[in-house]
C-alpha cells in the first residue's frame, strides 16, 4: 500500500511543484530526502540530466492513487490563524490609549 506522503511526492513532481506543501504536512527535509530515495529504489521515480521525473510505473500509480491526496473534510481547506486573536474583554471595559503613541 503506498502513502500519502508518497502520492504528495509523486503530484509535487509531476507538476514540478514546491515542498512547502510536504514541509506543511509535518515532514522534514530530512524524510523527504528519505522519501525520494525509497521512490528512486522502488522505481517510481529516476534522475535524468541532473532533474527527478516520474518513471511510467510512478505516473501509473500516481493515478491510481490520486483520491488519497484530495482533501474531502472543508474544516482543514483553509487553517484557522490563531496568533493573531485577541482575548475577549469584558463588556464594562474601557480601554485607555498609552498617551505617548498617540500622534494627531
Amino acid at each position: 500500500m503506498i502513502k500519502r506522503e508518497e502520492i504528495l511526492m509523486l503530484n509535487l513532481i509531476e507538476d514540478s511543484g514546491n515542498v512547502k506543501r510536504l514541509l506543511r504536512e509535518n515532514l522534514s527535509y530530512k524524510e523527504i530526502s528519505e522519501l525520494i530515495s525509497k521512490l528512486v529504489q522502488d522505481e517510481l521515480l529516476t534522475y535524468v540530466d541532473k532533474k527527478i521525473i516520474l518513471t511510467d510505473k510512478g505516473e501509473k500509480k500516481l493515478n491510481e492513487s490520486k483520491h488519497l491526496i484530495k482533501e474531502t473534510n472543508k474544516e482543514l481547506w483553509i487553517k484557522p490563524e490563531n496568533k493573531s486573536r485577541v482575548k475577549k474583554i469584558e463588556r464594562n471595559f474601557i480601554y485607555l490609549p498609552n498617551q505617548t503613541e498617540l500622534d494627531f
